[in-house]
This record gives structure tokens, C-alpha cells and sequence, in this order.
């Protein structure tokens, strides 16, 4: 089995092929002109990190007064400390709730979730709080009989806010880690923002120990950060997890919604398999869009 950060590594291909062949082509200079620059610039704008950010960085490649290290490890050091933000594994609290936009992969990144945990010897419990779709709750069943862990789920009911608060309150009752899947939506339908605010709602009426990760799908890059600006209106996002990265060269959005948002990134897809939601580690993650290969 591969490990985490040969997942990322391997994972993260297609950003890397954008952005590490750039960096191989100008490595040997010791200044780079203004057609390096503009090359640099259009590599990491193709890979989705913020203007912000790509702006610090040639600024500090740029800088000639800065001879004890190379343009390259002035950039590194710039992206490095984009990446700097107060994240443990252990802030994440006994109930997950899933938030995010249709197809962004919250009913997979739930199941994946569940491995993760049941994994880690312990108790997982799936509630199946998209109520809307016939689809996400078959699909939520395959996983949990697939993952042999307990699910929640109503068929008698299309309020999500009463299958939430039953499976946490089972969930709790048990010892359980409970991650909550949510119906897709966007901020524009009001109705179900609100709808969203209410699972909130009542699961704190049990617990304070929640967390709420969005899920955001990587093959939309930054324009998908819009929405977590939205929903942190509604109700406060914790964490992020960014999906299908492997099948993306938009893999610098994690840079930018850590850099430009303040949110951390706990998880990253990086395969189909059960096992490719991998703990996202800021060195791991860089070295992996740099072209690095080592542990």
C-alpha cells in the first residue's frame, strides 16, 4: 500500500506536470527575465493559485538583492508560508457534518471518511442525511455494508434535520464516530441554506463536538472557493476537504483556500479507491506540485 505521501505525490500528477516542468526549464538561471517571469506567472495561474499569492512570489523571485538563496528556493520559502496555518487532526470532533455543492463527492468523501476511521479502530457510524436523492442513500448503503460500518437513515422522512438528529443521537449514544452526509445545494436556494442550519441546529441540541467540513470538488478550482465564502454565512466551516485532485492541474487551490480563506484543508482525494482520501500535509503537498520525490 502506498503511503501518504507517495498518494500525494502520485495523486497530484497533473499539477505537477504543469507547474514542476517550469520550474525544471528556469532551474539552471540565476536571474529570470521578464519572459521567465511571464512563464512562471502563467504556469501557476493555470494551476489555480490566487493572483495574491502568485503576485508575493514573483515579487520575491524578482528580488535581486536577495543573493543568499536562489529564485527557486525564494519561491518555495514564499509558498511555504502561504501554507501556515494552526491545523490538528485532533480539532476534528466525534460528529462530522459533510456541507458542499451538488456532485462536489460528499456521499464518497463520507465513505472514504468511514474507512479512515474504521481504520484507525473506531466505531463509525454513516447517517444518511441527503434525503432528497433515492441515488445518494443507495449509494451510502453500498459503502456501509462494503465498509461493514453502521448507517442511519430514514426512508419515512424527507427532513434531513430529523435523520441527523436520530443518527447522532444514536451515533453518541454508542461511542461512535458519526459523519453526517448532506444534500448538495447551492447558496443561491435560500430554503436550503436555511434547511442546512437546521441539521446544525438540532444536532448541537446533543452535542457541542461537531465539526463541518465542505467538500469541495478540485476539477473547479478556485471558483468553487466562492461558494465557501456563501456558506460560512449560514454556518461555520471548520475544514476543507478538496476532491479528485488526481484528476486535475488545478491542484494549487488547496494553497489558495488556505492562504486566501483561513480555513484549513484536512483532506485531499487523490484516487477512486476507499483509501485515497489521504490527511493533507502542507511539506507533502508542496513538494508533490514542486516535482520532489522524496519522504
Amino acid at each position: 500500500m502506498l503511503g501518504i505521501f507517495k498518494k500525494t505525490f502520485k495523486g497530484l500528477e497533473k499539477t505537477r506536470k504543469k507547474v514542476s516542468n517550469v520550474f525544471s526549464q528556469l532551474s539552471k538561471k540565476s536571474y529570470l527575465d521578464e519572459d521567465d517571469i511571464e512563464l512562471l506567472e502563467d504556469c501557476l495561474s493555470q494551476a489555480d493559485i490566487s493572483y495574491t499569492i502568485i503576485n508575493d512570489i514573483l515579487e520575491s523571485v524578482k528580488d535581486k538583492q536577495s543573493s543568499d538563496n536562489t529564485w527557486r528556493d525564494r519561491a518555495h520559502s514564499v509558498l511555504i508560508s502561504k501554507l501556515q496555518i494552526k491545523q490538528s487532526y485532533n480539532d476534528i470532533k466525534k460528529v462530522i457534518i459533510l456541507v458542499g455543492i451538488n456532485g462536489s463527492g460528499k456521499t464518497t468523501s463520507a465513505a472514504k471518511l468511514a474507512k479512515h476511521y474504521s481504520s484507525n479502530n473506531e466505531k463509525v457510524c454513516l447517517v444518511a442525511g441527503d434525503t432528497y436523492r433515492a441515488a445518494a442513500v443507495e449509494q451510502i448503503e453500498m459503502w456501509s455494508k462494503k465498509l461493514d460500518v453502521r448507517l442511519v437513515q430514514n426512508p419515512g422522512t424527507t427532513d434531513p434535520a430529523s435523520v441527523a438528529f436520530d443518527g447522532v443521537e444514536s451515533g453518541m449514544s454508542r461511542g461512535e464516530r458519526v459523519i453526517v452526509d448532506t444534500a448538495g445545494r447551492l447558496h443561491t436556494s435560500v430554503n436550503l441554506m436555511n434547511e442546512l442550519e437546521k441539521i446544525y441546529r438540532v444536532v448541537s441540541k446533543i452535542t457541542d463536538q461537531i465539526t463541518t467540513l465542505m467538500v469541495i470538488d478540485g476539477n473547479i478550482g478556485k471558483n468553487s472557493l466562492l461558494q465557501l465564502e456563501e456558506f460560512n454565512k449560514y454556518l461555520n466551516i471548520d475544514g476543507i476537504i478538496i476532491t479528485k485532485l488526481d484528476g486535475t492541474a488545478k491542484g494549487g487551490v488547496a494553497l489558495t483556500a488556505i492562504s486566501d480563506y483561513k480555513i484549513p484543508v484536512y483532506y485531499i482525494g487523490v484516487g477512486e479507491g476507499s483509501d485515497d482520501l489521504v490527511p493533507f500535509s502542507p511539506e507533502d503537498y508542496l513538494n508533490s506540485i514542486l516535482g520532489k520525490d522524496n519522504e
